[in-house]
């Protein structure tokens, strides 16, 4: 299902959770927030700049690295920071067996993005959905790619200057279509890498 989060709320049909996440509350990744605020924050706080300057900015920004590096965190910490709602969809939780449904999710998505807007999207585990197939025989494959493309065309299809930005997360990079780095879609990618010493003191 996707979570909408609306005034720092995770509002969902069995429960609602608190999401004041700070970057005070993210340890060890200092580069990494630096970058998210530049990429995301700004955009959604400043879009007057990037439209004086003639710069786009980016849609979508590509979290990777290893499970539990703090991807999930960052996303909700900058959602907060930026004043901005979190709509949290889940890779393999987006995927149905009905035809159709898994699309619709796509597109309800940021449909909801846009009427919330200013919105933060992220897409966590985003290689259950964006990963290179050579075999869409299977009915299971095919429901796959047809949901892959939906996504291509709803990042495809808003301003870089909207107030809608795209965060998704991935532990498999390595796995990841190409398509969906290209140029108007996730191509500004931040590694999340597992802490050093002096980041796991700060943590």
């Amino acid at each position: 299902e996707t979570e909408v989060v609306l005034n720092s709320k995770a509002v969902d049909v069995s429960e609602t959770k608190n999401t004041d996440v700070t970057y005070e509350d993210i340890g060890g990744l200092t580069d990494e927030i630096k970058k998210v605020r530049e990429m995301v924050e700004l955009p959604l706080k400043h879009p007057e700049v990037f439209d004086h300057l003639g710069i786009d900015p980016p849609k979508g920004v590509l979290l990777y690295g290893p499970p539990g590096t703090g991807k999930t965190l960052l996303a909700k910490a900058v959602a907060n920071e930026s004043e901005a709602n979190f709509l949290l969809l889940n890779g393999p939780e987006c995927m149905s067996k009905f035809y159709g449904e898994s699309e619709k999710k796509i597109r309800d998505l940021f449909e909801d993005a846009e009427k919330n807007a200013p919105s933060i999207i992220f897409i966590d585990e985003l290689d259950a959905i964006a990963a290179e197939r050579m075999d869409v025989g299977t009915s299971g494959e095919r429901e796959v790619q047809r949901t892959f493309m939906q996504l291509l065309t709803e990042m495809d299809g808003f301003n870089s200057l909207d107030n809608v930005k795209v965060i998704a997360a991935t532990n498999r990079f390595d796995i990841l279509d190409s398509a969906v780095l290209r140029p108007g879609r996730f191509d500004r990618l931040i590694e999340i890498p597992l802490p050093n010493e002096e980041a796991r003191k700060h943590i």
